[in-house]
């Protein structure tokens, strides 16, 4: 079985920062032309945008880099487990569904990334801290939280609500390249 790479975990996720920028940039213009379109009288459940068409791409993207990263992740595991099993406080399956399980999604994965460099012994020039795991897993949660934030405001909005919100998507974005930067460390420090 071939295993997964950190080269290809970081592909991934730079694949998904760029998705979720060509979306947040897409959301500028779209925001003007759904207020447009809104205004010239067009339903809102008939209005369509370039915002609207490319929204696929971060699922997808996003989907792609769960998988990569989860498959890395066990493998990383698999080593670290076999050289000491009492090195790592959650059990392997964490690796996949720490992401995605509500609630225990919000510290898992951060437990399992931090169990995983202790246990490697990063010793180097540029080592990965305990605060760097934060800043990336705060970075994460907010990139997580700002998405939801408009989902929330689509579900109670009123009549004429526009709900391609630019200045969300940029936030969203912003965050999400800011945990990017630390995430590749972490990716490099942990190795293949």
């Amino acid at each position: 079985m071939r295993t997964i790479k950190g080269q290809q975990v970081i592909a991934a996720s730079s694949s998904m920062l760029a998705a979720v920028w060509i979306l947040a940039l897409s959301s500028i213009p779209s925001a003007t032309s759904y207020r447009q379109q809104l205004a010239a009288g067009v339903e809102a459940a008939k209005i369509v945008t370039t915002y609207n068409n490319l929204s696929v791409i971060v699922p997808i993207t996003m989907i792609g880099s769960w998988i990569f990263t989860s498959k890395w992740l066990q493998g990383i595991y698999d080593q670290v487990a076999s050289e000491n099993p009492t090195a790592i406080r959650l059990k392997r399956p964490w690796t996949l569904w720490g992401w995605l399980v509500p609630v225990v999604s919000l510290w898992f994965p951060k437990f399992l990334i931090d169990d995983l460099l202790k246990a490697k012994s990063i010793k180097s020039d540029d080592p990965v801290s305990a605060r760097d795991t934060r800043l990336w897993w705060a970075t994460w949660i907010s990139f997580s939280l700002i998405n939801n934030i408009g989902v929330v405001a689509l579900v109670t909005a009123e009549k004429g609500y526009v709900p391609i919100r630019p200045e969300l998507e940029i936030a969203g974005a912003c965050m999400l390249t800011g945990c990017y930067l630390v995430w590749i460390r972490i990716i490099r420090a942990i190795g293949d």
